[in-house]
């Protein structure tokens, strides 16, 4: 079956832990850790009440120094994005995205919970067509990410993924090679098994040695070798083996945004197709428009080849800090300079060899921003401009 095409109860998680809002936030560290899972549903009589997740747990030992004396409810996020078994796996990941979170509670009519489905979950599902998207890792790793030595604390670290929204840290020696990491998921056990693991350094509790995979391997090889290996991310290395990027379930999962636009203009196309009187077809260019605008949380900039910008949509204001009427044929790269983005003609060159898409984490006015850069092709596979997705990282 299409991917597009599943409901998000095909790919979701049907064993959810649950806790209630009484129990202690230590007790739902010992659920995750004994499970192995990243999240947990707080819930009373069958309806959810919150979840927490290893990211809470990163936030609350940054915030709080410890969970001691924490109950689940005082842990818990809440209210929880949640959706019907029913949802499409695509229209449930863009809502994962566009609120910026990376799980949902998949419920009945009644709002029961009937399961949890994560980045991860949408990942594993994938059919061969979305990796020849990309072909390889260095179409969808992040160059953006947190790279410490060993000897620092665990609670720099710990502020370091909060201030850079980072799900880990890579550890690297004086060259620049890896030699650990540390993630979400450790600190969850550090909670768990020592009384103040903030004072500990890096060095002490990080996971070696590292898996590591090349940016021009495929795609569809390094995520088979994560699977194989039950990890969720990969440390990309360069010739010299020093790190250049980062492959999670997060960055893997990202470029199904990208096809957001095509599923809703199929939608729309075929709801068309169905209405027997209607009198004359969608014009395909104002359908698209809509379709674009309607993208809840990304910003769209498309430009043509001399890189003048000649479409933007209006979340570039909330996302970029844009005004719509102040880009339209201004220079794409000189736009995105402007926000804070350095390395930008190098990406545009990189975009134009490889005709896929890019991903990029940029720090502009509005914070850190994931910025997807591509060529726009024609139907006769002719390059005719830049398109750039925007969305809060």
């Amino acid at each position: 079956m299409n991917f597009n095409r599943k409901h998000i109860s095909t790919v979701m998680t049907r064993i959810v832990c649950r806790t209630s809002p009484e129990q202690t936030a230590m007790s739902a560290l010992a659920l995750m850790q004994s499970k192995s899972v990243s999240s947990v549903l707080v819930i009373e009589d069958k309806l959810i009440l919150g979840i927490i997740t290893e990211r809470d747990v990163v936030r609350a030992m940054h915030r709080k120094g410890g969970l001691d004396g924490l109950s689940c409810a005082d842990l818990m996020q809440s209210p929880v994005i949640t959706v019907v078994g029913t949802t499409p796996c695509l229209e449930a990941y863009h809502l994962m995205t566009s609120r910026g979170i990376r799980h949902l509670g998949v419920t009945d009519k009644a709002q029961h919970v009937i399961g949890i489905a994560s980045e991860g979950d949408l990942m594993r599902n994938f059919g061969n067509e979305y990796y020849m998207t990309f072909k390889d890792v260095g179409g969808v790793m992040s160059t953006e990410f947190c790279k410490l030595t060993s000897s620092t604390t665990v609670a720099f670290a710990l502020a370091q993924m909060i201030e850079l929204h980072q799900s880990c840290v890579v550890v690297v020696n004086s060259r620049g090679h890896p030699v650990g990491v540390l993630t979400e998921r450790d600190v969850v056990r550090l909670c768990h098994d020592h009384a103040d693991p903030q004072k500990l350094s890096v060095g002490d509790v990080m996971h070696a040695p590292v898996r590591t995979v090349g940016p021009r391997e495929r795609l569809h090889e390094a995520v088979k070798a994560m699977e194989d290996t039950h990890i969720r991310r990969l440390v990309v290395v360069d010739n010299h083996d020093v790190v250049c990027g980062l492959l999670t379930h997060h960055e893997i999962a990202r470029g199904l945004e990208g096809d957001y636009v095509t599923y809703l203009k199929g939608i729309v196309e075929m709801q068309a197709r169905d209405l027997e009187h209607a009198s004359h077809a969608i014009d395909e260019k104002l359908l698209l428009a809509n379709i674009l605008r309607s993208v809840t949380g990304t910003a769209v900039l498309a430009s043509d080849l001399e890189y003048r910008i000649s479409y933007a949509t209006p979340a570039v204001d909330e996302v970029l800090g844009l005004r719509v009427s102040d880009v339209g044929g201004a220079d794409i790269r000189e736009t995105l300079k402007q926000l804070g983005w350095d390395g930008v003609e190098e990406a545009f060159k990189e975009a134009a060899a490889a005709q896929s898409a890019r991903h990029y984490i940029v720090p502009t006015a509005r914070g850190q921003t994931d910025l997807q850069l591509s060529v726009l092709i024609d139907d006769q596979q002719r390059a005719q401009g830049y398109l750039v997705l925007g969305q809060r990282a």
